[in-house]
């Protein structure tokens, strides 16, 4: 039979399998086998569902192009797609036509009158997204007509000129964010005052602004404050916040006062003048907290983190910590990225998850360190790990440059000295086939080990994904050539010998040295389209 019989005799197959006339197994029934196939291949099950359903298959389709191609699937799919509400625009398209007219008042005036026509004529919108493109936004001002359409649920604003804002009429207004402009606290005040139903506000690169005040908003959730270059005072009064979100600009001084904002979950915090005592009072205030980011608090060195509620905790780049004391029984997830180990006194037994992300000072390559292995830093982070409930299913991905081992079911872990040592501890509900694509299509490893039991499937399964793997494969056939998956990316796969190999790789001597007693399997791999191809592993 030809290769192409085939194809279509499975085809008839899988059809009869949809209509539900699979041939019977018992004796004594026939069944008229041409009519049936005949019957399946005449129905067009993809044409038959539902409108909603296609939109919402063709709303998951990342690439337009794909979008696209669905309307030569049959009439009806091309008739959907023609109605398909989500329009994108992509400005680079006109961005050359419109460089052209920026030098020219005309022009200007132009591109205002047809964005007011624009919005106007769409009288009843309710979402609106702006970003005027950086060498367009000085000379761009915001019709007032965006201020005053009603059915505006939610609006972003980036890069425009504001008016005085002194006639609004946002009274359905839920999400606001504004970005990349000049305000005052006049034009907040205005604006606060027009939307009682406000629920997120969000105000990232702002200038103009120094005190920053809100009251009356009941409904209010959420507030983002991303590097607002001129601001001294915050003063919330929300008392049912739940989310607050504060970026401040390098080592500039400011008053914030969020005592009234005693439910909030959910906290980050990026301050570089951030002291433990002021550290202290905020915390205090916020019983409800289930959230605490704290990223590169520069000043802060000995705290206390002491939550009944509290369930993630993240802790990035804050130099200058020593000590952590962390009370929270409830803790689920934790993630750490410095120098140091300041956490000593918390107990993983609890966490469902953990990233620990040890990064050096220097600029130098990661080498392995020379020290012994018990050393205080590293014999607490050695105990640190031994403490996480494994028996629940979690998994331990260690990696440093590109270098991965796995842990199936970690019970006498030995870690390789290095200064930029990544610890992922994966929650039990990720499955090992989703941890290896998520691995390989996430980092690209030139080295991937996998330690486990004798009865683990994790081996087969490595050597499944990677050297039985197909050369041509087909998964992403219809997508564009710089939306391919990691098999398409991945060149050449080698088993590494770990008892006797020639390779003088550091890497592979520690993985040589461990005494461990699991089942050690190594792989090197190359990359296409990559520097580390060429490269490889030194030595």
């Amino acid at each position: 039979m030809s290769r192409s019989g085939s194809k279509k005799k499975r085809k008839r197959e899988d059809l009869n399998i949809l209509s539900g006339s699979t041939r019977s197994r018992r004796k004594g029934i026939e069944i008229d086998t041409e009519n049936m196939e005949q019957r399946a291949d005449s129905v067009d099950y993809i044409s038959q569902l539902p409108d909603h359903i296609i939109h919402q298959i063709i709303g998951r389709l990342r690439c337009n192009k794909d979008t696209a191609r669905t309307c030569i699937l049959s009439k009806r799919w091309r008739d959907i797609w023609t109605s398909f509400s989500s329009l994108v625009f992509d400005q680079r398209k006109i961005i050359g036509q419109l460089s052209g007219l920026k030098t020219s008042s005309e022009g200007q005036t132009r591109i205002q009158r047809n964005m007011e026509i624009g919005l106007i004529w769409q009288n009843n919108i309710k979402e609106l997204d702006l970003a005027m493109p950086l060498d367009l936004h000085k000379g761009y001002s915001l019709p007032q007509c965006v201020f005053a359409a009603r059915t505006i649920t939610a609006s972003r604003v980036n890069g425009c000129k504001l008016g005085p804002c002194n006639d609004l009429n946002l009274s359905n207004l839920q999400k606001l964010c504004l970005g990349k402009l000049r305000v005052n606290e006049q034009m907040i005040e205005n604006m606060i005052r027009a939307c009682p139903l406000l629920e997120d506000f969000r105000l990232i690169y702002a200038t103009g602004l120094k005190v920053f005040k809100v009251s009356n908003l009941p409904k209010l959730k959420r507030i983002d404050l991303h590097t607002c270059s001129e601001l001294k005072e915050v003063n919330l009064q929300a008392p049912n916040l739940e989310t607050f979100w504060y970026v401040v600009v390098k080592y500039r001084s400011y008053k914030i006062d969020l005592s009234t904002c005693n439910a909030l979950k959910s906290l980050t915090l990026e301050d570089a003048t951030l002291k433990d005592e002021s550290f202290q009072n905020h915390l205090s205030c916020f019983p409800a907290l289930e959230k605490l980011v704290l990223t590169k608090c520069n000043f802060l060195k000995n705290i206390t983190i002491s939550s009944y509620k509290l369930k993630t905790l993240i802790l990035r780049e804050c130099k200058q910590l020593e000590e952590a004391d962390i009370i929270s029984p409830n803790l689920l997830s934790f993630e750490y990225k410095g120098e140091k180990m300041p956490f000593t006194s918390l107990n993983p037994s609890s966490l469902k998850e953990a990233k620990l992300y040890f990064k050096p000072s220097g600029q130098g390559e990661p080498r392995l360190r020379n020290e012994d292995n018990h050393t205080p830093w590293f014999a607490r982070l050695q105990g640190f790990l031994d403490k996480f409930d494994y028996s629940r299913g979690l998994k331990l991905v260690v990696r440093s440059d590109k270098n991965i081992v796995i842990y199936e079911r970690p019970k006498g872990i030995f870690l390789p000295q290095v200064y930029d040592l990544k610890l992922d501890v994966v929650k039990s509900s990720v499955n090992l086939e989703d941890l290896l694509d998520y691995i390989l299509r996430t980092w690209r490893p030139l080295t991937l080990s996998s330690l486990s039991t004798s009865r683990s499937r994790l081996p087969k399964l490595v050597c499944k994904k990677l050297i039985t793997r197909e050369k041509d494969p087909s998964c992403c056939t219809y997508n564009a050539s710089g939306n391919k998956c990691w098999r398409h990316l991945l060149d050449n796969v080698e088993t590494e010998n770990l008892v006797n190999g020639k390779s003088k790789s550091e890497w592979i001597a520690w993985l040589r040295s461990s005494k461990s007693k699991f089942k050690i399997n190594c792989f090197r791999l190359s990359w296409k389209h990559s520097k580390h191809v060429s490269q490889g592993l030194k030595g």
